[in-house]
């Protein structure tokens, strides 16, 4: 019998069959895995404390056959602020499941999960506005998981734009208002563009993203365009995962 102790984030909980849990987790070193909790379901389970989304910690793993079972677990973090606020913990639903979605089975993605971290910390014991974390987030998640926008300058002609710019959210080009009036043949722009406003405040965020490390990725400040910022970073992740998750639906909701 295989076992193995790993460290990560529980981003998905679901209830399986009359008694059990199953665990989506994100570990540091292992890339995503699944494993049930028996008895997970009780409210007499030494888990109970590990269960649930937006918890990090230690698990000891053992495999049976092909799954995963839990039989010890160490909580190192369960971001508690964020329960005692619904807006909050509908956000917080919302990055770990775009973290499930980002995240690959058996394959490391340990910026991913720092990500993900940095994110909920935010959330729970700062006072970030919750728009920018979200956009930071979502932006960010993007670009370590491989969609690498190029916006440092205009993709037609070539020039720093002057002014408003707009971005096609679907090749992560950037493209200047001049050359928005230009035929389209000449922009690139087709059916399935994804074409969205941006301003030169939004723009500058945009790009402090891109190059930020994980630690600083929420080191900056935007008091004009919040609007904008955040629609773009909304769009440009809701492009790449190629559809819009039901938790921001439910974020939205009940906001």
């Amino acid at each position: 019998m295989e076992e193995l102790t790993v460290r990560g984030l529980v981003v998905k909980s679901t209830d399986l069959g009359e008694n059990d849990k199953l665990l989506t987790i994100i570990t540091e070193d292992k890339g995503k895995l699944s494993c049930t909790i028996k008895g997970g379901r009780s409210l007499k389970s030494r888990f109970i404390s590990v269960s649930e989304p937006f918890t990090y910690g230690t698990f000891g793993l053992r495999r049976t056959a092909k799954f995963f079972y839990l039989y010890d677990a160490e909580l190192i973090d369960d971001f508690y602020p964020i329960r005692e606020d619904l807006v909050k913990m509908s956000l917080a639903s919302y990055i770990c499941d775009a973290a499930n979605e980002l995240a690959l089975e058996g394959i490391s993605d340990e910026p991913l999960l720092k990500l993900t971290l940095n994110a909920l910390y935010a959330l729970a014991y700062k006072d970030t506005p919750h728009e920018i974390v979200k956009g930071a987030y979502e932006f960010k998640a993007a670009v370590i998981s491989g969609y690498m926008p190029e916006i440092s300058a205009c993709s037609v002609c070539g020039k720093e734009p002057e002014g408003d710019s707009f971005i096609n959210a679907a090749s992560g080009t950037l493209i200047c208002s001049d050359c928005m009036t230009l035929p389209q043949e000449k922009t690139g722009i087709s059916s399935a563009s994804v074409i969205l406003p941006l301003t030169p405040s939004a723009l500058a965020a945009l790009r402090f993203l891109e190059a930020a490390t994980i630690q600083r990725f929420l080191s900056f400040r935007l008091k004009d365009d919040v609007n904008i910022f955040a629609n773009v970073c909304e769009k440009y992740l809701a492009c790449h995962l190629e559809k819009e998750l039901y938790t921001l639906s439910f974020y939205k909701s009940v906001l």
